[in-house]
């Protein structure tokens, strides 16, 4: 760029829609301030997903700093988020630092006046962001929250009360109050509240828990009880009024005691109807026994809850014929004498005592009600009174607090203290995500600055993304609000229409489908308004046929032939098919068929002749499985196909789709698609099926940082280091999962902390010297943390987070300077929310770092966005909901207890509420959005293909609508559909699809299953007899530990010629998350003496190095944390251990394993030898060649759990046959039921192939390619063949065209050979190999 020396005014483009949009609006006026004039300082702006909201209101910022020339520390901007204040601060610094470069550097481009709206900044301007830049840390970015919190602490004088209480986690204060609350009046019997709560308990089978969880949830909750319940010690008070005049009159009644009562005798002379005597006669003989035990010794409340159960109306108004019938003397009890008739009269006044305190209905139910009522009410009180007694606040406080100090009273109009002092730091006030308000925020904005005519006060917002009520955010409130722009300050909401999100053909299928009437009601101040594209560069590029923008997944109806319901239609009198028919599909019973044509077409063959159209619709619906759970399994596998389709897995990289954005183009990546739904379960089954395609997937959760699990369990561990003798911490850190101990494992055996005491003290030291980074890595290294949440439970999340948060912890000790405790104290101050930890510092990463799939609930995704969206879930009926939230005629919040249902007239606001979210979740997507589709079946009377029944049937019923063959853009129609739902093709051989709970806390590979195994091999039982020991617990053993055990004698025995090893450690599944044990204990012991006997000299370097466990421990360790850029850069041994960090990473561990000084070099010359020496991946001399240094994408000590051989179903003979290959193939150890560890110390990744290598520091005669096949032969094949099979399972590598393309092989790399740079052995198992190997081991899968 040229520079000049020009000093006037700079120019800077307006490039946010809203001010085009004004300036085309204005009759030719293009005053900058144009905006805020004719909204007499008030705006309101919606703006529609993908239109560049926060865009739009960081230079809404912009024009009030250089239009009205209010400094930016004057300009209140609110939203609702930790994560939204933090993107919005950096936003806003960064257009800040623009500008100010612009200015500084007086850049040619800025120096000519646009022709599109501008800002002049000119020396005043200057200065402005000159000082905003400089003080940005105090600029006024706020949560509400956050916002209530400060000016409640600044302005404790306007406030009236000094404001120094602390935060408290309301969760566990209710927990207190409430238990307390509980032993002093519920389990009281001294007063009214516990008598209800005994009878709920006591009658209706209520359950402390639950009501406990339901006071919880409902403790934010605002609105009107209906219905609403009394006082029960007044109600107890006016009932035994009205019961004592029932219960006198009963007495008079029947004074003679006879043995019949004389209500009974009325009533059976009465002309009741025939159809409901039973039930009239039933509630009187109720009502009869009631009184009968009130006269024993009844109490009060039981005669209650008795009445409450009975249907008063069928004695008071018992349905009657007109006419008389023989024996009969009355037509109603309206005829009965006068004894009878004041008894009748009592049981009506109690009937309308329980009609006008609402008490119509289930028993059960409405004491649940009341005591929820009773209960809740009394606990706020509590909580208020605790919060006070105790100085601490919560959230809700926070707002309450504020807006009594600003609004008084509804008709208050002069200005508080604490409004004056605001209105007065403040000159205007910025509100984003204004649909997310609730009545106090609003009142409190109102008040401040809606009500005054010298501020500013813009709100910005989208009531079509209103998702979150479960927080108390309120639809109606932001309703009212734009009810009072448009009124008070006629001010109409401005719009944004254009988006820069989404492809222009993907927003031409999205304003179809939501451009109807059905969705999105605009009389209910919904309006759906079409929106432009502002990015036309946008597109996914995708050779596949038939893939538009919005592609329909259409599901394929599926038939069973059921035999139960061929013997149903055989028993009917006349059933829908003939007896010829029926008796044909008998020999299709048991089979399944995917679309009708193929059923059809069966039934006809099997039929022998044509099938009438009658017969045909018969069957489609006799045997369509249209349940609404299949539909979401099939769903999900046909989700999974598409994306493995999409990523072209198995394929080069240039099959994938290319995504086109303003950046360039690039291949569809991984972390570009995103799966959403509604419900956990939901995520859990389409993760399910993603992994059996062999696709990564990740779980985002969206919160803060330091809002997780992570977070808190950092901070017990850095108290642990900090307090390495402190059992109480040492117990607390070991239940992280830095080390996986659960607490039933903690409490139930003596732990030995000796381990850990010694990692506690070896971190502490780091932490004295200031080496924090070195700590940090120590501990993932040390507790395998990482590797363990990966490969065991799949959680990159957290990973994702650990890491994170490690870095920013890092970055903390290096800008404060800061020691091992204050280190603690501040992560402390994070997590509860006392300090800020800065900006970007508490936004969550998502795992983008590896390729994933990510998958996420709607509610977590709102504000995300993703080249490729999938909607998946909501077909199944979500759980009844016990008690009901709408809001009334009059906007009011209602709390509905004993509505079986939302009454009909509100009934929109909830299906309102199922098209917002649908429809955040549909703009999610940039350019491509799948849809699942259920349609009907033709010539089957429009039945659906599956039945829909929970939330999604709401955009399903809009797609039945929709003409998907209509042009879209250039003539293109944004729809496609395809059909789904066939089984997965060859993965039900490979994987067991039943589902196992256990254990719990890790997913185990399913493994494959080889067909005819059981044909072959059938003397297992024989052979392995002693091994099978069902009752046993899991075995958690390590491949070296058992082939270190194989030459003990004493731990073998011989049955029936077979050699097997004595059970090993019994351990449970819940300790599999132990740390591993180390995994090389050689097969021959090598004496640490001089007598050492090898074929090399007495000069040989080899002699340097002694051999033995300790040598092969120190060399694996160093090979595990081997820095692959340093040796990838030296040019020789001596080179490399020239740079001070190697010398000193060889010298800490040699000396861990007490080897000598003098080895320094031998191990430098061994390691970077087998690093840069050409390994050959393959047998043939013309192999490639390959330099481990080179290899980038590598992992190293790669734990895996794999399940151990058990399988009792084969039968006891061929036993000499078996006992033969079980030798060759077993060699002489067997192992128990259960686990088996182990650890592959190097795998990596060349030209798309995975290979293995295990480092061997064997001591032998030579290194010839002849002696490593003998030695991998005699002593290494069973670890070779439990190391392919894990890796196969690792990979899903669950074919044979699979496998032959990715499995490159496993080497042997004898770590002394290459001193002469010889001592590789390598082996390709092929696919027969592997089903031998699982053959023999013949695993059970878990």
């Amino acid at each position: 760029m040229s520079q000049t020396d020009h000093t006037g005014p700079i120019y800077i483009r307006r490039q946010s829609e809203l001010f085009q949009t004004v300036r085309e609006n204005s009759s030719g006026d293009t005053e900058p301030d144009n905006i805020f004039q004719q909204n007499r300082n008030k705006l309101l702006i919606e703006a529609s997903a993908g239109t560049g909201k926060t865009f739009t209101l960081v230079e809404l910022v912009l024009e009030l700093m250089f239009t009205r020339n209010i400094p930016l520390k004057s300009i209140l901007i609110v939203t609702f988020t930790e994560k939204a204040t933090t993107e919005l601060r950096m936003r806003l610094r960064t257009k800040l630092r623009e500008i100010s470069d612009a200015c500084e550097n007086k850049l040619s481009e800025f120096q000519n006046v646009p022709e599109e709206s501008y800002w002049e900044i000119n020396k005043v301007q200057r200065d402005q962001v000159k000082a905003a830049l400089l003080d940005f840390d105090s600029v006024p970015v706020y949560t509400i929250h956050g916002f209530c919190k400060r000016i409640l602490q600044e302005f404790a004088f306007e406030n009236r009360q000094l404001f120094d209480q602390q935060l408290a986690d309301n969760n566990l204060l209710f927990q207190e109050v409430f238990r307390r609350y509980l032993r002093k009046e519920l389990l009281s019997n001294n007063n009214p509240v516990s008598r209800l709560f005994t009878l709920y308990v006591k009658q209706s089978d209520g359950y402390l828990h639950n009501l406990e969880i339901e006071i919880r949830n409902l403790l934010p909750r605002r609105g009107k009880f209906v219905p609403r319940f009394p006082s029960f010690e007044v109600f107890l008070r006016e009932f035994s009024e009205v019961w004592k005049v029932l219960a006198e009159r009963d007495l008079r009644l029947n004074k003679n005691d006879s043995a019949g009562h004389p209500i009974i005798s009325a009533f059976n002379a009465t002309a009741l109807n025939g159809t409901s005597k039973k039930n009239i006669m039933l509630n009187l003989e109720l009502l009869l026994q009631t009184l009968s035990e009130w006269h024993t010794a009844g109490s009060i409340e039981d005669a209650f809850y008795m009445l409450l159960s009975i249907e008063l109306d069928r004695v008071t108004r018992p349905k009657c014929r007109q006419t008389l019938r023989d024996g009969e003397k009355w037509l109603s009890p309206q005829e009965f004498p006068k004894a009878e008739l004041e008894w009748i009269s009592a049981v009506v006044d109690c009937e309308k005592l329980f009609q006008r305190h609402n008490l119509v209905g289930e028993a059960g139910k409405i004491l649940r009600a009341w005591v929820i009522q009773k209960v809740l009410g009394d606990v706020r009180g509590e909580l208020r009174k605790t919060k006070m007694e105790q100085g601490v606040f919560d959230y809700d406080d926070l707002l309450h607090l504020v807006e009594e100090q600003v609004n008084p009273g509804e008709n208050s109009t002069t200005p508080t203290a604490l409004t004056k002092v605001v209105r007065e730091k403040y000159a205007c006030a910025v509100v984003d995500e204004f649909q997310d308000t609730d009545h106090r925020q609003w009142n409190i904005f109102r008040k401040i600055f809606l009500e005054s005519p010298e501020h500013n006060l813009i709100v910005i917002g989208d009531p079509k993304q209103a998702i979150y009520s479960f927080r108390g955010a309120d639809i109606f409130t932001y309703m009212q609000a734009r009810r009072v722009f448009a009124e008070n300050y006629s001010q109409a909401p401005v719009s944004l229409t254009k988006n820069f999100r989404s492809s222009e053909l993907l927003l031409c299928g999205l304003n179809r489908i939501f451009g109807s009437s059905y969705w999105l009601p605009e009389e209910k101040g919904l309006e759906y308004i079409n929106v432009g594209c502002g990015k036309p560069e946008l597109e996914l590029k995708d050779l596949t046929d038939n893939r538009s923008a919005v592609h329909l997944l259409e599901l394929l109806p599926q038939f069973t032939v059921s035999g139960k319901k061929l013997a149903d239609q055989s028993r009917l009198q006349n059933p829908g098919l003939s007896e010829g028919m029926l008796n044909a599909l008998y020999s299709l019973n048991g089979q399944r068929f995917y679309g009708k044509d193929a059923l059809l077409k069966s039934v006809e063959s099997a039929y022998g002749a044509a099938v009438s159209d009658s017969d045909k619709n018969e069957v489609l619906q006799l045997f369509l499985d249209d349940q609404a759970e299949l539909a979401t399994s099939r769903f999900a596998d046909a989700i999974a196909l598409e994306i493995k389709k999409l990523l072209a897995k198995g394929s080069p990289e240039r099959e994938r789709p290319v995504w086109k954005n303003e950046a360039g183009e690039s291949y569809l990546r991984e972390q570009d698609i995103c799966v959403l739904f509604r419900k956990a379960s939901e995520g859990e089954k389409i993760g399910k099926a993603l992994r059996a395609c062999g696709i990564s997937i990740a779980f985002y959760k969206q919160k803060g940082l330091f809002e997780g699990r992570e977070a808190r369990d950092i901070y017990d561990l850095l108290e642990a280091i900090n307090h390495p003798n402190d059992h109480s911490r040492t117990a607390k850190v070991r239940l992280t999962r830095f080390f996986g101990i659960n607490i039933q494992d903690l409490a139930e055996k003596s732990v030995d902390d000796s381990d850990l005491t010694n990692f506690l003290h070896e971190w502490k030291a780091l932490a004295e010297s200031r080496k924090f980074r070195k700590m940090f890595d120590q501990i993932l290294l040390r507790t395998r943390m990482v590797e363990r949440e990966l490969f065991l439970s799949g959680d990159e999340r957290s990973v994702t987070n650990y890491t994170h948060l490690f870095e920013v912890l890092i970055r903390q000790v290096l800008e404060n300077h800061l020691d091992l405790h204050e280190l603690s104290l501040l992560l402390k101050r994070f997590i509860d929310g006392k300090e800020d930890p800065g900006e970007n510092e508490n936004l969550l990463r998502l795992e983008s770092e590896r390729n994933a799939v990510q998958l996420m609930t709607i509610h977590a995704s709102k504000g995300l966005e993703f080249p490729v969206v999938f909607l998946y879930g909501g077909f199944t009926a979500n759980k009844k909901d016990s008690i009901h939230f709408y809001h009334d005629e009059e906007e009011n919040p209602v709390i509905d207890f004993l509505s079986r249902d939302v009454p009909e007239k509100f009934r929109w606001q909830l299906e309102a509420e199922k098209q917002r979210l649908l429809y955040v979740a549909m703009t999610r997507a940039c350019a491509r959005l799948y849809l699942p589709y259920v349609g009907f079946i033709e010539g089957n009377a429009g039945r659906p293909v599956c039945k829909i029944n929970g939330d999604y049937s709401v955009i399903n019923d809009r797609l039945k609508t929709i003409d998907s063959g209509m042009p879209g853009v250039r003539g293109v129609s944004p729809f496609s559909r395809s059909f789904c739902g066939e089984p997965v093709s060859g993965l039900e051989q490979f994987f067991e699809v039943k589902d196992r709970k256990k254990p719990p806390e890790l997913e185990v590979p399913k493994l494959p299953q080889t067909q005819g195994l059981v044909d072959k091999v059938k003397n297992v039982e024989q052979s392995l007899v002693q091994l099978r020991r069902k009752k046993r617990g899991f075995a958690v053993s390590s491949f070296s530990g058992i082939s270190s055990r194989k030459d003990e004698k004493h731990a073998t025995e011989t049955v029936g010629g077979a050699v097997t090893v004595m059970p090993v450690e019994i351990r449970t599944e819940s300790q599999l998350n132990d740390r591993r044990e180390n995994d090389e204990h050689y097969h021959q012991q090598i004496p640490d003496t001089e007598d050492e006997t090898n074929s090399y000299s007495s000069e040989s370097k080899n002699d340097l190095l002694p051999g033995g466990t300790q040598t092969g421990n120190m060399m694996h360790e160093l090979l595990e944390h081997l820095d692959f850029e340093t040796i990838r850069t030296s040019s020789s041994p001596q080179n490399w251990l020239e740079q001070p960090r190697v010398r000193a990473q060889i010298d800490t561990i040699r000396e861990r394993h007490q080897r000598s000084e003098e080895t320094v070099p031998v191990i430098a010359e061994i390691i970077w030898n087998t690093m840069h020496t050409p390994v050959r991946l393959g047998t043939a001399q013309d192999s490639e060649q390959v330099e481990l240094a080179s290899c980038e994408q590598n992992l190293r000590e790669a734990d895996f759990y794999f399940p151990i051989p058990s399988n009792d179903s084969l039968e006891s003979n061929d036993s000499e046959k078996l006992k033969i290959e079980a030798e060759l193939k077993l060699g002489d150890w067997n192992v128990d039921k259960g686990f088996l560890r182990g650890s592959i110390d190097f795998v990596f990744e060349h030209k798309g192939r995975i290979y293995l290598i295990d480092w061997k520091s064997n001591t032998l005669e030579d290194y010839h390619p002849k002696t490593l096949e003998n030695e991998v032969i005699k002593h290494y094949m069973l670890q070779l063949q439990i190391y392919t099979l894990a890796t196969s399972y690792w990979f899903n590598l669950d074919s044979k065209e699979k496998f032959e393309k990715r499995f490159g092989g496993v080497l042997y790399i004898f770590l002394r050979g290459m001193l002469q740079r010889e001592g590789v052995f390598f082996f390709r198992p092929g696919w027969n190999d592997l089903l031998d190997y699982e053959r023999i081991l013949s695993l059970e899968k878990y």
